[in-house]
């Protein structure tokens, strides 16, 4: 078996168009893709009625959708690594650290969202104000 020489292995022009123009063109996929899952996720939120609906589903999906995408540039990257596309991958990479950053971003802003708040405290004392329909005797208040 014979290696190749410096010659054979070294990259032509129409290779280094190739690579960047695969870099543009999953770039331009990939920001399509989190564009129509963001239009998705605000179609999803919004609420015609103003009566602050439920978007816990919204905020669970949304970074998971980012996370898919992450890992799919990523591996993305990986594989035009190995195919000797270093444009691609570098590309690719940062798409996957952007992407990866973005989730970190939502899942921080939707911190407090997704918590349940906990009951208020409530007193067992209800006082003698407004329980007795006139100032009279007990027979005229509730439950006595």
């Amino acid at each position: 078996m014979t290696r190749p020489t410096r010659a054979e292995r070294a990259r032509t022009g129409s290779d280094w168009a190739a690579d960047i123009a695969t870099a543009l063109l999953l770039t331009l996929l990939e920001a399509a893709a989190v564009a129509v899952g963001l239009y998705v996720a605000v179609v999803a939120t919004w609420d015609a009625q103003g009566t602050g609906g439920d978007d816990t589903t919204v905020l669970v999906l949304l970074p998971g959708g980012l996370v898919l995408a992450a890992v799919a540039a990523g591996v993305v990257s990986g594989r035009a690594f190995r195919r000797r596309a270093p444009v691609t991958g570098c590309v690719q990479a940062l798409v996957c650290a952007a992407l990866l950053a973005g989730t970190a971003g939502v899942a921080y802003q939707s911190r407090d969202r997704l918590r349940s708040d906990p009951p208020a405290p409530s007193s067992p004392y209800r006082g003698t104000y407004g329980q007795c329909f006139s100032g009279g005797d007990a027979h005229e208040c509730p439950g006595g």
